[in-house]
């Protein structure tokens, strides 16, 4: 039973929810269920082969956003 992460579509809220076999998750915000589901930052990370086991930080001093998912 993976958690996932998800963001609402209707009030763009960002939420987690554990997912069991057929559970359709709804927005704690709102109550709709029409949310998507967004691979976590975490997940981008680990399987980020060109970090190359150095962290993040290998890639932050070519990245000129403040907003990087990957530096930040």
């Amino acid at each position: 039973m993976p958690i996932y992460e998800f963001i609402c579509n209707a009030c763009a809220t960002p939420f987690e929810e554990l997912v069991r076999n057929g559970t359709k998750p709804v927005c704690p915000s709102c109550g709709t269920g029409d949310v998507r589901r967004v691979l976590s930052s975490f997940a981008v990370h680990s399987s980020s082969p060109n970090l190359g086991g150095q962290g993040a930080s290998k890639n932050c001093s070519s990245c000129a956003s403040s907003s990087c998912a990957t530096c930040h």
